[in-house]
């Protein structure tokens, strides 16, 4: 589903196409850890929602070994946690994980827009224009699920314009890890993020560092009030510790 979300396969079997399990974008069989992973972060598996092997097996067409592997490795990236006599469930969502996750996005994420603005190609400008109008376009149509990709993707590509494959690497799990946040956030807040997308990347385009920094520390001071308010405004028991 989502671009950035391959190459985190957790070495599980993989899913046949013509089985019950789902094919990727380009057809290929998909394996039982990323099927689960993206069901995690689009928000279709629900934070404490159980995962039950004999019914995964089955929903997948594998068996129950490949389903273990899956949820072993989802359990090591901190996406689903196991207890005894509860089983293992998806992680639930947290107001300390969300703060945390914005704290450190305030440390590193202005440099590493400074250095795009710095450091970005043509190539680099092209994919970014492209996400901002995918993304003004998602939210004229309501389209949640791309909006929330498209968000992601242009997080993204700024890091690797910045040419520091690990801040890349930072960014990108970040942005992963933020994506259950946004699946509730309101219409209206998404919107307003998605103008300030076009700013920084102007900003970018016209090698201004210091406002492509400024510009920023704004916009993930403004995406973090947005998740805490729709948080608190929909605050549910069995999704949130």
């Amino acid at each position: 589903m989502y671009e950035a979300m391959k190459g985190f396969d957790g070495q599980s079997a993989l899913v046949e196409p013509e089985s019950k399990g789902k094919s990727g974008d380009s057809g290929r069989p998909v394996s039982v850890y990323e099927a689960l992973f993206q069901e995690i972060v689009s928000g279709q598996l629900r934070g404490g929602e159980r995962l039950m092997i004999d019914e995964l097996a089955e929903r997948f067409g594998v068996s129950k070994i490949p389903v273990r592997e899956a949820l072993k490795a989802l359990e090591g990236r901190g996406w689903v946690e196991s207890a005894p006599r509860r089983g293992t469930y998806v992680r639930r969502l947290s107001m300390d994980e969300l703060h945390e996750l914005f704290e450190l996005r305030l440390i590193v994420e202005p440099e590493i827009t400074a250095m795009a603005a710095h450091r970005r190609r043509a190539t680099h400008l092209q994919q970014m224009l492209v996400l901002v109008e995918e993304g003004l376009q998602a939210v004229e149509r309501n389209d949640f699920v791309s909006s929330s990709r498209v968000n992601s993707q242009f997080h993204t590509i700024i890091a690797q314009a910045a040419g520091n494959q690990l801040a890349y690497s930072v960014i990108q799990e970040l942005e992963l890890r933020l994506c259950r946040y946004f699946f509730i956030a309101e219409w209206e807040e998404r919107k307003e993020s998605t103008r300030q997308h076009l700013k920084l990347y102007e900003a970018i385009r016209d090698q201004n560092v210091d406002e492509a920094r400024r510009l920023t520390v704004e916009h993930l001071r403004h995406t973090e009030a947005m998740a805490l308010r729709s948080m608190n405004a929909q605050r549910v028991p069995d999704l949130m510790e």
